[in-house]
């Protein structure tokens, strides 16, 4: 009925049938010889009766409007609740994700006093949570050589890391961009550690893999590096090209140590994501562990048959690969159970060596 009323009652046909009325009701006075009084009160009926009904017709058009708004108002106050719910989880995530990297942070310092100022830990800088992994890694399994593709903050933790522990050991460092490799080097000389960390100038060149042209660190400054026990993947920056830290595990492959472990960091990004699994679809003898750090990383290792399989015959890899409980049952592209830990061997001097910075590696996702 409202919808009729609105189709039906117009301005333009309201005026209409006003005219027609008046028009029919001083006709009618005349055709019947009615007095002045009785046709101009007819003739006024019909002004009334528009009237009525342009008065209906805005009634109900502000029903509707306000029915509209109504609707509009418990939409957007459903949009509001939504929006403040979704607002208070990332306040929550991030204070509890901020409390994290600060309490790493002081798990650093307290672990790795350092005796001048320290550099930012935020942006493109290593997290401090991932600081803690690699400097676990570094403590634990005292690597001769540690190289990172990118330089900076993680650079100056593990050269910390290796002086305090006493690791016989040292870390090459490349950078693309000579203007940050010269503020590391700065870093490392301030902090007395020059002798145990190099940051290398390594510009992009184009390198081939597969079929396809990547931009990566240039060959003579890593062509030199034989027996990586530690590499550390965290550039160069994915806005230097597609993919572009893919080239790092098959140019250095042969370079690595049979124990080598690599990490790659800033898997939040879908191009990294890509990368790990290029990575493990080419190289089967790798398994990761991904890290639910601030922006995830991954924990590359041998698996105990592609391992063995780089220090004995075939045969011996698959007979010892079968008897590995850390193997056994394991989904490929896994990382083998971790062993029971073992007391820390002594420090140079005889000195205890201090509990590992953060602990264990912290629980993850198998990859």
């Amino acid at each position: 009925m409202r919808r009729l009323v609105l189709q039906l009652v117009r301005i333009q046909t309201v005026a209409v049938l006003v005219i027609a009325w008046v028009a029919g009701a001083l006709a009618l006075g005349l055709a019947t010889g009615a007095g002045a009084v009785p046709t101009v009160a007819l003739m006024a009926l019909g002004p009334l009766l528009g009237g009525l009904l342009l008065l209906i017709r805005h009634n109900l058009e502000l029903a509707s409007r306000i029915g509209n708004l109504a609707d509009q108002s418990t939409r957007t106050f459903d949009t509001v609740q939504r929006v403040g719910a979704r607002v208070e989880r990332e306040i929550k995530k991030d204070l509890k994700q901020t409390f994290r990297q600060l309490e790493a942070l002081q798990n650093l310092s307290a672990v790795l006093p350092a005796s001048d100022v320290l550099p930012a830990t935020r942006v493109w800088a290593a997290s401090p949570d991932l600081l803690v992994v690699l400097v676990d890694l570094v403590i634990s399994e005292r690597p001769s050589l540690v190289v990172e593709c990118g330089s900076g903050a993680s650079t100056l933790w593990l050269a910390l890391a290796m002086r305090r522990f006493g690791i016989d050991g040292r870390i090459i460092a490349l950078d693309h961009d000579p203007v940050f490799g010269a503020k590391t080097r700065d870093l490392l000389a301030r902090h007395d550690v020059r002798d145990l960390a190099e940051v290398r100038d390594a510009p992009l060149e184009s390198f081939s893999l597969d079929g396809e042209t990547y931009r990566w660190y240039a060959r003579r400054a890593w062509e030199d590096l034989t027996g990586i026990d530690l590499l550390f993947v965290d550039g160069p920056p994915a806005t230097t090209g597609h993919q572009a830290r893919y080239p790092a595990l098959p140019l250095l492959s042969g370079s690595l140590s049979p124990v080598a472990t690599a990490v790659l960091d800033d898997l939040v990004v879908p191009d990294m994501q890509k990368v790990l699994q290029l990575w493990l679809d080419a190289y089967p003898d790798f398994s990761s562990e991904i890290l639910p750090l601030e922006k995830q990383a991954a924990v590359l290792r041998r698996t105990c048959a592609g391992r063995l399989s780089l220090e004995a015959s075939p045969a011996t890899a698959r007979s010892a690969a079968r008897s590995c409980r850390g193997c056994a049952g394991r989904r490929p592209g896994t990382a083998p159970r971790a062993p029971a830990p073992t007391a820390a061997p002594p420090r140079p001097g005889g000195a205890a060596r201090r509990p590992r910075p953060g602990g264990a590696v912290p629980p993850a996702a198998r990859g």
